[in-house]
């Protein structure tokens, strides 16, 4: 169910004209082919609420850590695809705290509030450093795929 309501953000996000992000179609299976519904998009809201419940919100946060534990030990240069995907978290994470005001937990609001503007390449390398000192967690494994 996690992967079903991040695709169909995702899927938003690029209506919405988000830039494809290779690793998160990956991780997501998705092709490209579905198209939204206009009950998808007058839905937006309660997606951000389902994804931030008590339920998915360690997913979120699972999806995070995991993405900066792959970059851990990766040559910078290599982390555009997980940067873009952490960016997209970032992005949504912040929507849903501060549009739809869910309660995205302290790791991801603290992912929020100090990494706003990860579209700034000073930014990503600060994100890629901080990646680099994260204690080993639980990486993303095809057990999360849908």
């Amino acid at each position: 169910m996690f992967n079903q309501i991040l695709l169909l953000i995702y899927r938003l996000f690029l209506h919405e004209g988000g830039r494809k992000i290779d690793w998160m179609e990956q991780y997501l299976g998705y092709d490209g082919r579905v198209a939204l519904s206009s009950d998808d998009l007058m839905n937006e809201p309660s997606m951000y609420e389902a994804i931030f419940s008590e339920e998915h919100r360690p997913k979120v946060e699972q999806l995070y850590l995991g993405l900066l534990n792959e970059m851990d030990g990766t040559p910078y240069q290599q982390c555009g695809n997980m940067l873009e995907a952490l960016a997209f978290v970032q992005g949504i994470s912040a929507t849903a705290l501060w549009k739809y005001r869910q309660n995205v937990g302290s790791v991801i609001e603290e992912f929020v509030r100090n990494f706003d503007r990860l579209d700034v390449s000073d930014e990503r390398m600060r994100l890629y450093e901080r990646a680099q000192n994260v204690p080993s967690t639980r990486s993303i494994s095809e057990d999360d795929a849908p």
